[in-house]
């Protein structure tokens, strides 16, 4: 943990700036597709206000410990803790945003998002399509309120057409967009994608849309809605399968020699997974991926396995010949990194221009990865009931506006003070009356 970072421990958006410094988002979202597309706006600096209802919480705060009554059963890092700050899933939807409560079932409450809207750029909800209209809040009349209020929606379907408004989540957008036909063994069910791809796909095809919105606003100075189907979205990761309908009339369908991880197109080899030396803590066996493209990089593994002369064997001088007797092939390779450490495999291979990369798990990511811990991917961020947290940095590197993590997870209602008293000017006796009558 020594090299990583420590973020502020505070979640003011303005204590760094961004590029999107100034930009406040008033999010209404809940569940994962939702959430992860204003929370990306965070890493550039936007001040993001995530809603939850008065009285309650956010259905990700209290998940995965919510069956656990023991202290003894809980990890370290939550013993002791309350239980609706320790869910990971919170804490990683949600970092770097502000935490109001409101009861937006009571006009009052209604009056008060009314309030906020005008005081934000966004405002952004991910609820089935009768909600936002049964709060009075159409597109009309949310444009009536701010003329330059960008608006989203994201749902499963769309909020056009015959399924308007029809429910999903991650796996059943999986399944309606051909996702789910497309995985599994050849002769079984259809097997899924084992999480919900689609989500997380979704939220980051979702900040894209702000992004876009965000600087067409800039332009013109004119509103718009953004209604964004998820399912419609996920039609680029079926490409493959769509082109081959299109010019072929193949309809989708699973090989019946599924081919693992060689490559079917085009064709190389070798191109596999290769068993290395040792296991980790659990017993699984560690493992590199090697691949040649080309000739020379061919005779570069041979050089480095120390057998110069398998570039000569007919079996194996072309990429043709290498195909057609890869597992003769495999079984060489094997036989070479079985020997070996899977880091050092990658290392001398890339240094030899070979396509090579470790097989890496979850904890080698977070706790052993060099080039995250260089790259600042999981900086540390001290959070109030915790203690030290890590949490999931931002990919793209900006030379003059890099993206940072500039807060924690809030707290249960941690901001009402600062978004009622501050942002919108309603005194402490007005914020303590409207915790009575449970507006807040």
């Amino acid at each position: 943990m020594s090299t990583m970072t420590t973020a502020t421990a505070d979640n003011a958006a303005h204590q760094k700036k961004g590029v999107l410094s100034g930009i406040r988002v008033l999010d209404f979202t809940w569940k994962t597709v939702g959430p992860w597309a204003p929370r990306l706006l965070t890493h550039y600096g936007a001040e993001v206000i995530h809603v939850e209802r008065a009285g309650g919480f956010d259905d990700h705060r209290f998940a995965a410990y919510r069956s656990i009554t023991t202290d003894d059963e809980k990890p370290n890092h939550v013993q002791g803790s309350k239980p609706w700050y320790t869910d990971p899933y919170f804490n990683t939807l949600h970092h770097g945003k502000l935490a109001i409560s409101l009861n937006t079932r009571s006009p009052e409450g209604i009056k008060i998002v009314e309030k906020l809207l005008t005081k934000c750029d966004v405002v952004v909800e991910n609820f089935s399509a009768e909600v936002f209209p049964k709060w009075g809040l159409t597109w009309d009349r949310i444009r009536e309120i701010n003329p330059k209020i960008i608006y989203m929606s994201s749902s499963g379907f769309g909020h056009t057409g015959e399924w308007q408004g029809f429910r999903s989540f991650g796996p059943t957008a999986a399944a309606q967009a051909g996702l789910t036909l497309s995985s599994g063994l050849p002769g079984q069910p259809p097997a899924g994608w084992g999480y919900s791809y689609l989500d997380v796909m979704g939220g980051w095809m979702g900040g894209l849309g702000l992004m876009q919105a965000l600087l067409q606003v800039k332009k013109t100075g004119k509103g718009m809605y953004l209604d964004y189907s998820v399912t419609e979205g996920a039609m680029t990761m079926m490409g493959t399968f769509m082109l081959d309908y299109q010019v072929n009339g193949r309809r989708t369908r699973r090989p019946d020699f599924p081919p693992g991880n060689r490559a079917v197109f085009p064709q190389v080899a070798p191109h596999n997974t290769y068993r290395c030396t040792g296991n980790d803590r659990v017993g699984q066996y560690w493992w590199v991926f090697i691949a040649c493209e080309t000739q020379a990089q061919f005779e570069a593994l041979c050089a480095l396995m120390g057998q110069p002369q398998l570039a000569l064997d007919p079996k194996f001088t072309s990429n043709e010949a290498r195909v057609k007797n890869q597992d003769e092939l495999d079984a060489i390779v094997g036989r070479w990194t079985r020997a070996r450490r899977r880091y050092d495999i990658m290392r001398q291979c890339q240094n030899a221009g070979i396509i090579a990369a470790v097989v890496q798990s979850a904890e080698d990511r977070v706790e052993y990865d060099p080039q995250l811990h260089h790259r600042e991917m999981h900086p540390v961020v001290h959070h109030p009931d915790l203690g030290e947290v890590q949490y999931e940095g931002y990919p793209v590197k900006m030379s003059r506006t890099p993206a940072y993590v500039h807060g924690r997870a809030p707290l249960l209602a941690e901001h009402n003070n600062y978004v009622y008293g501050e942002l919108l000017g309603i005194s402490a006796t007005e914020i303590a009356g409207m915790k009575e009558r449970g507006i807040i």
